[in-house]
Order: C-alpha cells, then sequence, then structure tokens
C-alpha cells in the first residue's frame, strides 16, 4: 500500500510540476532532456551500486570468522546502498516520462499549427518521430532495468540474511555456494540492464538536439 500511495503522490507531483512548467513557459525539450540526463546519472550509479554490492557478497569466499562475519556486514550495507540508488533511478524514470508526455503534447500542437513550408513540416515530423522511437527504446530499457533490479535486490538480501544467521562460519557459507552464485548472477544482470538503460538514455539525449 505504502509503494502505491508513493507512486500516486508521484504521479500527481509530476502532474502539477507539468502544469507549473507549462504557466512558466519553462522548455518542453529543455526540461525532458534534463530529465533523461539525471535518470542516465541515476541508471549509472544503480549499475555501479548493485555490482559493488555483488562483490562484497562474493568476496566472502574462502574467508572464516570474524573477517567473515565483517564483510557480510560489508555485504548487508552495499545492498542497503544498492536498494536507495536502485530507489533513486525508479523515480527518476518515472520524471522521464512525466516530461515525456508534455513534451510530445507541446510538439504536436506545434507541428499542426506550422504554417511553414513542406520541407521544414517533414524536418520536424522527422525529428519528432526519431524522438519518439528514442522514447519508447528508453522507457523500455529502463522497464526491462527495473525487472531485473527487484530480484536481484531480493536474493542479495536473502543471501546475507542467511548467510548471517551463522555469521562466523566458512562451512555454512560453503553449503550455500550455490544460492551465493544466483544472487551474484541476478546482480551482474542487473548492473548489465541499468547499463543498457544509460547507453538508450544518450541516443535519447541524441534525438533530443
Amino acid at each position: 500500500m505504502l509503494l502505491v500511495a508513493a507512486a500516486l503522490a508521484l504521479a500527481g507531483c509530476a502532474t502539477a510540476v507539468n502544469d507549473s512548467l507549462d504557466r512558466r513557459g519553462v522548455d518542453a525539450q529543455t526540461m525532458l532532456a534534463e530529465r533523461v540526463t539525471t535518470t542516465r546519472a541515476d541508471a549509472l550509479e544503480a549499475s555501479a551500486q548493485i555490482r559493488n554490492a555483488g562483490a562484497a557478497l562474493g568476496a566472502i569466499a574462502e574467508l572464516d570468522g570474524a573477517a567473515l562475519a565483517r564483510q557480510l556486514d560489508q555485504a548487508r550495507a552495499a545492498g542497503q546502498d544498492a536498494a536507495l540508488a536502485a530507489q533513486d533511478f525508479r523515480l527518476s524514470v518515472d520524471t522521464v516520462k512525466a516530461a515525456g508526455e508534455r513534451y510530445f503534447r507541446q510538439a504536436e500542437e506545434e507541428l499542426s499549427l506550422m504554417k511553414t513550408g513542406e520541407e521544414e513540416i517533414k524536418a520536424a515530423e522527422a525529428k519528432l518521430a526519431a524522438v519518439a522511437g528514442a522514447n519508447r527504446d528508453f522507457i523500455a530499457a529502463a522497464d526491462a532495468a527495473k525487472l531485473r533490479l527487484s530480484p536481484a535486490l531480493s536474493l542479495h538480501d536473502a543471501e546475507v540474511t542467511a548467510l548471517r544467521r551463522n555469521a562466523t562460519s566458512r562451512i555454512a557459507a560453503e553449503a550455500r555456494a550455490s544460492e551465493r552464485a544466483s544472487a551474484l548472477r541476478a546482480a551482474e544482470s542487473a548492473g548489465d540492464g541499468l547499463a543498457a538503460a544509460a547507453a538508450a538514455a544518450d541516443r535519447y539525449l541524441d534525438a533530443l538536439k
């Protein structure tokens, strides 16, 4: 329920912000580019954090006793950092969607009112089509990254929680090697997905120029 409430609140805020920007005459293309730039940075940060969490978990191999317990604490902290970065990324994607709606609404209105020559109209249509394609690609990449993130974070948290029950036992840690490997693969996959979203953001920015 809290997540639903947060999503509704964000949607309401995005609408209010867009209305405010419309009244103030803030350029929709500039705002969209800023939102995409921020989301690109958040995607790269989340990618780095989830990979760091995986590395911290993987580093427990062959450790025992107090050293193992300390590394598990580091893996737990890294997982928390990754979860925070993931949330920032999710929220940033929502701001891009809201800014995109405003941009396309204004662009289509402007195109319908154009009184210039046929070549200029065709050029404007081509640019709008290119931006629309880049928008679709970015949203698809971002949504795919989010789908990888959730299970990766869950597997990491579950594995750290299980290992901390016997935090100083190398034998207990080795017994969970298969589960740990699954968590590490999920973290790497999530990192790749976020990197792909950042690359899609680059293409989006190019289309907006």
